[in-house]
């Protein structure tokens, strides 16, 4: 008896925290790890939800960019001649020559000389220098006080900004005054009269090559830029001017020159939107491919390879990219896919597109209006509209990441709730082992007792 009753083990070290360990590892094995298993696929579900969303974001921008109008404001102006010519955004193709006959100047009159800048003009009095320009005139107080430096400072205040005067020491002792319009054109012609006749007559001595090569003149007439367009004669005050074509900005450089200018359509930003979307597509639909696939081989299947939903997405980005819309495609203007899906682009191809009919191109891409104002969409117009559906708010994937929240939720409750479990039952678990292991324990120190004194009597 004494025998069968240690074999138990009880009260010697069998019911302790290790046999209880072990039976709630079981239990945790059947209860717990498949709800933990559940949980670390919802977040790599959820992580790779949101690799789907920034290339899925990342797709349509390209997209999206390809579909509005502005993509073919960006106009290049190639220029064969000394014309500067500039355009606004959303300038039309255009071609057209540019004759410069002559070029805008401005009026630069010359007074004769004195003999230092510095020294005291002549005059009898104080009198009125009157300058006109145009339908204006001005009126310049001088004194008999006044240096030549003095006069061109008070013109040049007088003029604001209507003209300027300077001195330039035309020789060893020749100071000229100069007085110029600030402005190009002939109505800034000036006209110069010492109204009150004061002035050291030096000043308004004409010029003469042999008896006063330093006197008074004219050096150069305020003139119209005269110019031709295309053969049409024109002018203008200014060498530069933007009101002669709408949206051009000219600039006349040279006179006698004879510019070709060509406005082509800018087809590099379109080429390389183009190749981003391709590069975006691959990427995106790659990604899909290993979220959604099985490897027999291994036996690895993707987190996303039984969600008939995220299956699907491959399909329906092959389907935008390659239908037909118009009665045209995008297989026309460059677009090729594989037999393994992934997508190429021929940039050539689609300049070429470009080359041959741009307004083509853009209503293919982007849509066109109607003489009756009836506008009708293009494809990127409607790829971006479908791309919406699934990313916009409170569309698919939205209501996709909405799924996988509440599931996430919900295991994550039924952990809580198989852990407290758990934790209840091997709680009273231990209290019944402490009081068994207590009965035992009496039970083992009685039996003791009366086994010493069967050993006495034995004995």
């Amino acid at each position: 008896m004494a025998g069968n009753i240690s074999s138990l083990g009880i009260g010697s070290g069998v019911l302790t925290a290790d046999v209880l360990d072990q039976l709630r590892a079981a239990d945790e094995a059947t209860q717990i790890a498949p709800i933990a298993a559940d949980i670390e696929l919802n977040q790599q579900k959820q992580d790779a939800y949101s690799l789907l969303t920034s290339l899925m974001t990342s797709f349509k921008a390209s997209a999206s960019a390809l579909s509005y109008d502005t993509i073919f404001d960006n106009k290049s102006v190639n220029v064969s001649g000394e014309a500067t010519v500039s355009i606004d955004a959303g300038m039309d193709v255009d071609s057209f020559t540019l004759e410069t006959i002559n070029l805008a100047k401005k009026d630069v009159t010359k007074l004769g000389a004195m003999t230092d800048r510095d020294e005291t003009l002549v005059a009898s009095s104080s009198g009125i220098l009157t300058i006109g320009s145009g339908e204006e005139s001005f009126e310049v107080s001088y004194n008999s006080t006044m240096t030549l430096q003095d006069l061109a400072q008070a013109i040049t205040d007088a003029g604001g900004d209507t003209f300027s005067a300077s001195i330039l020491q035309t020789g060893t002792d020749s100071f000229n005054l100069v007085v110029s319009s600030k402005q190009t054109g002939a109505n800034q012609a000036l006209t110069i009269t010492d109204t009150s006749g004061n002035l050291d007559a030096a000043l308004f001595n004409a010029y003469d090559e042999a008896t006063n090569p330093y006197g008074y003149e004219k050096v150069q007439e305020a003139t119209d830029a005269t110019f031709k367009y295309n053969g049409i004669l024109a002018t203008r005050g200014t060498n530069s001017f933007n009101d002669f074509v709408n949206g051009v900005n000219i600039t006349l450089n040279e006179e006698g020159d004879f510019s070709n200018v060509n406005i082509s359509l800018d087809k590099t930003p379109i080429v390389d939107e183009m190749q981003l979307l391709v590069d975006s597509y691959n990427e995106l639909v790659s990604n899909l491919n290993d979220m959604t696939d099985y490897k027999v081989e291994t036996g690895v299947e993707g987190v996303f390879n039984n969600d008939s939903f995220i299956k699907s997405l491959s399909r329906e980005l092959s389907s935008m990219m390659t239908q037909i819309f118009n009665g045209d495609s995008l297989i026309n203007y460059g677009i090729e896919l594989n037999e393994t899906g992934t997508m190429s682009f021929s940039a050539s191809t689609l300049e070429a597109k470009i080359d041959a009919d741009p307004e083509a191109v853009q209503a293919f891409f982007t849509g066109s209006t109607d003489t009756n104002g009836e506008f009708s969409p293009g494809i990127f117009t409607n790829i971006n509209e479908q791309l919406v559906g699934y990313t916009g708010p409170n569309q698919l994937f939205s209501s996709f990441a909405e799924a996988l929240d509440t599931e996430s939720k919900k295991f994550a409750e039924s952990l809580e709730n198989a852990t407290a479990s758990l934790d209840a039952r091997y709680a009273a678990m231990a209290a019944r082992f402490a009081a068994y292991d207590s009965l035992i324990s009496q039970i083992n120190a009685q039996f003791s007792s009366i086994q010493m004194m069967i050993d006495a009597e034995s004995n």
